[in-house]
């Protein structure tokens, strides 16, 4: 389970409620101490389950498919690609079963500078225009670029291009062919990729005026959403998987479901 350090530590007592295939909810009590935070201090904290996942509805995410540097530079993730969020709106919610919503918008910047909260937590984030609301932290935040010709990155064509010129040779075994320029950007999307999981939504500040525009009291503020979410990098949530009392505990699990599979193809 995946979420921020401040919803658990927020929480108190933090329950986990999982969809069953069923119908009916999975609940998972849990306490602060059995999270593991990171250790830097990022707003990323996770919890092992121990379910039995085959009465479960879930989906998983590969570790090949969360954001990392590498993935960046390679398919030119920038500033206009497309993300979209999967989370709660707490306004509705689902009161029988976890109904998640979507939300759709843009990376507006890359993490450069730190993102720094009301609470003070500068926390290295993507800036993305998805209208985040309270409720939404911890979801999961995608990116998924289907025409990624439109954004503003400044992906380089010429080696794509030559990819898919190799595949034409191979499916036609000409030498020679007409090849539409940029179709490899038209047809290539970028992603599905993890881009990490929303943390913080930030806000403006107005003063309270008057009908004719007079400042009511300089102590008297409206806070107001920008519609700028902050999202902590996939790679955040890479170092809590990949910490060796982790790996170690993956590691047993594969063991004893592999063992459960031969005891039950001898009985």
């Amino acid at each position: 389970m995946v979420s921020n350090r401040h919803v658990v530590q927020k929480a108190r007592k933090p329950v986990v409620r999982i969809n069953r295939k069923d119908g009916s909810l999975e609940y998972v009590s849990t306490t602060i101490d059995q999270w593991r935070l990171h250790p830097d201090g990022d707003d990323v904290a996770i919890f092992p389950l121990d379910i039995d996942w085959q009465e479960l509805n879930f989906f998983s995410i590969p570790s090949q498919k969360m954001v990392t540097n590498e993935i960046i530079v390679k398919h030119d993730i920038g500033i206009g690609d497309d993300t979209f969020m999967i989370g709660r709106f707490i306004n509705h919610e689902g009161k029988q079963q976890n109904t998640p919503s979507i939300r759709f918008g843009n990376i507006a910047m890359m993490p450069k500078e730190r993102i720094v909260s009301e609470d003070g937590l500068a926390q290295e984030s993507f800036l993305v225009e998805i209208r985040s609301l309270p409720g939404y932290s911890g979801s999961a935040v995608f990116i998924y670029s289907v025409t990624p010709m439109m954004d503003f990155s400044n992906r380089d064509l010429k080696e794509e291009e030559e990819e898919l010129r190799d595949k034409e040779r191979k499916r036609t075994g000409a030498d020679e062919f007409i090849i539409d320029p940029g179709s490899a950007a038209r047809f290539t999307p970028k992603g599905p990729f993890l881009l990490g999981i929303d943390w913080c939504h930030l806000h403006t500040v107005e003063n309270v005026r008057e009908k004719n525009g007079a400042i009511v009291s300089e102590g008297l503020i409206v806070r107001t959403n920008s519609g700028m979410a902050g999202v902590v990098p996939a790679w955040k949530i890479a170092d809590l998987l990949n910490d060796p009392e982790m790996v170690e505990m993956r590691k047993q699990t594969d063991r004893n479901i592999t063992q459960n599979k031969q005891s039950s193809r001898q009985v």
